[in-house]
């Protein structure tokens, strides 16, 4: 088993199971895959959480390749499940990477300015499918 925990600051970025009626996160995180494929890196930045971008900012935006990682190490998505509390949202995804590999995404959430951010990721590396959550989980 590995683990990669991925926290903006240093590396890179940021229960019930979703249904269409309840998938404002699942909605967030595909848009975000969706414009760091067509290279948004201003678009992107924006759907950060407010403290996280600022801390990429100072960076200069010179991470911005590490932040366009963590989302496409899924190539395919198996099912996925949100736990939303307040302005604090939490959505993990379970899916598949290179050569079929099991992988759990965890992303934190925060709802700033009336949508929401990511503010930090956690990449699980499974040795097996078993592994996948069924529920919506929060980085450690």
């Amino acid at each position: 088993m590995k683990r990669i925990f991925v926290l903006m600051l240093f590396y890179s970025l940021s229960s019930c199971a979703a249904t269409k009626e309840n998938n404002d996160l699942f909605e967030s995180y595909t848009l975000y895959v969706n414009e760091i494929k067509r290279n948004k890196v201003n678009f992107v930045m924006s759907m950060l959480s407010i403290n996280r971008a600022n801390q990429i900012k100072k960076l200069d935006e010179k991470e911005f390749p590490v932040l366009s990682a963590f989302p496409v190490v899924l190539l395919k998505i198996e099912s996925y499940y949100q736990k939303i509390e307040n302005n604090k949202g939490c959505l993990t995804v379970n899916g598949y990477g290179i050569k079929n590999k099991p992988i759990v995404l965890s992303i934190k959430y925060l709802h700033e300015n009336k949508k929401w951010g990511v503010d930090f990721v956690e990449i699980y590396y499974a040795d097996s499918t078993k592994e996948f959550k069924k529920k919506g989980i929060c980085p450690s």
